[in-house]
């Protein structure tokens, strides 16, 4: 007898995160955040941030600590804004994290439905 697995349809997306070289609004460094808390392939958290002044569709990018490492990219936080408000089942992590003087991270997204 045959086994049905159903495999849900996903949408992936990678991306680099923005805003890494900037602190965060109680001063903490996202570099020295990416250092300690940040590797190839850790998972991520994303969050909604509505009262950021420069964007109301704002999303935050989290350490596995959950302390802010940056942003995703305006295009891209429309995209998942909708999910993160639909509570759609969302995978992220680092994809890579590079850089010398400055600490870059790039970022995959899967969205479940």
């Amino acid at each position: 007898m045959a086994k049905i697995i159903k495999i849900p349809s996903a949408f992936v997306y990678e991306s680099k995160v923005v805003g890494v070289s900037h602190a965060n609004a109680d001063g903490t460094s996202r570099q020295e955040i990416i250092r300690r808390e940040v590797a190839e392939d850790d998972p991520l958290f994303l969050e909604l941030e509505p009262e950021n002044e420069f964007d109301p569709n704002a999303v935050k990018v989290l350490s596995r600590k959950r302390n802010q490492i940056g942003y995703l990219k305006t295009e891209l936080a429309e995209q998942v804004r909708s999910a993160l408000i639909n509570q759609t089942t969302i995978y992220a992590r680092a994809l890579w994290v590079n850089g010398e003087k400055m600490l870059g991270v790039g970022i995959r997204i899967e969205l479940v439905s």
